[in-house]
């Protein structure tokens, strides 16, 4: 049996260039970026785990902000504009 996988939006506001940079590589190994600080990932709860406990380690909690939203259940994603989009099957119970 295949481990459930969640839609998963990372979006963060990062003042630093060096500590920006860091966070762009440690998503990168997660999912695609969509936006220049919006990226969409489809992880199991093992990897948002990690990406979590990473993540955290990275950002400056006094002066930056990450923002996590796991979609579950009956999620509609429609973009328009450029950017290519990267199709993948999700059935998400």
């Amino acid at each position: 049996m295949k481990e459930k996988q969640f839609i998963v939006l990372i979006i963060y506001d990062i003042v630093d260039n060096k500590t920006r940079s860091r966070m762009v590589k440690c998503l990168e190994q997660y999912g695609v970026r969509v936006q220049k600080s919006a990226f969409e990932a489809l992880l199991t709860e093992v990897q948002y785990r990690k990406l979590i406990r990473e993540s955290q380690r990275i950002i400056n909690h006094q002066v930056d902000s990450l923002r996590v939203y796991i979609l579950d259940d009956v999620v509609n994603v429609y973009t328009w504009g450029i950017g290519e989009r990267k199709e993948q099957d999700c059935i998400i119970l």
